[in-house]
């Protein structure tokens, strides 16, 4: 295909669900601004305001896009009475996104440059305009610099992280995903450097609840039975077979994860 007319990624990510008007209302704006739009729905169904879940959701997704993919994340799009966007590029991706501290949740390392674009209008929906024209101008090849103001001025929040010691890893819940497994911060990396393959037990929650060998798989245990295993994000997850574990075992974001070894 002819690069000149190769399609712009484009995905979405919001809390604004499936059932109302906005979503049809941002993608149609996006379809008549960008006349080579290829728009993409990573997920609008992060609870609302949440945004620790957009962040881990878009952290874990973005890689697979293809270089230059825009990526607009909608989340709590609307909390500062003077709408505010931060612009960047991270990895060969340009991020649209609002200041309310997503960046230091996305990101382990800051992007280098970040640009604010600000908007005086403190309409409802001035936010979607203002992701809309900046998607636009992108799409378009306008640098980040001539798209917003670089500033270092944002707001940012910190990922809770695992704590250590010499035999005992204390990580948290941070993720449940559609299946009700609980997610950790724990990773494989984390594990295998603490371990050094010592024996282990893993108490999710509660002393009740106790694991002491990690699977390769979900069905690697009988149904019903409690099971951990590192996902596809390298993360340490908690599940049971064929079953809702965070309903089950009332587990909930922020629950403690707790790895003993020796």
């Amino acid at each position: 295909m002819d690069e000149t007319r190769r399609k712009q990624v484009i995905t979405l990510t919001s809390d604004w669900g499936q059932h109302d008007y906005y979503c049809g209302v941002l993608k149609g704006s996006l379809l008549s601004s960008v006349t080579n739009a290829q728009i993409i729905d990573i997920t609008h169904d992060i609870p609302s305001f949440n945004i620790n879940s957009a962040a881990f959701i878009v952290k874990n997704s973005f890689s697979s896009f293809p270089s230059g993919t825009i990526h607009l994340v909608l989340v709590n799009s609307d909390s500062n009475q003077l709408s505010r966007l931060l612009a960047f590029s991270y990895n060969n991706h340009f991020f649209i996104i609002p200041d309310n501290g997503m960046i230091g949740l996305m990101f382990s390392t800051p992007p280098e440059l970040v640009f604010a674009i600000e908007s005086d209008s403190i309409s409802s929906f001035e936010s979607a305009s203002m992701f809309v024209k900046a998607a636009k101008s992108l799409a378009n090849g306008v640098e980040l610099e001539k798209i917003g103001k670089k500033t270092a001025e944002y707001e940012q929040r910190i990922s809770l992280r695992a704590t250590i010691d010499e035999s005992v890893i204390s990580g948290s819940i941070i993720y449940i995903d559609s299946y009700r497994n609980a997610i950790t911060n724990i990773s494989r990396n984390l594990f295998e450097r603490v371990g050094q393959n010592r024996a282990y037990n893993i108490f999710v929650q509660s002393n009740h609840n106790k694991v002491s060998k990690l699977s390769n798989s979900y069905n690697e245990v009988e149904q019903g039975e409690l099971l951990a295993l590192f996902n596809s994000a390298n993360l340490l997850e908690v599940a049971i077979r064929n079953g809702y574990a965070s309903e089950l075992l009332n587990l909930k974001v922020g629950g403690v994860v707790r790895v003993n070894f020796g």
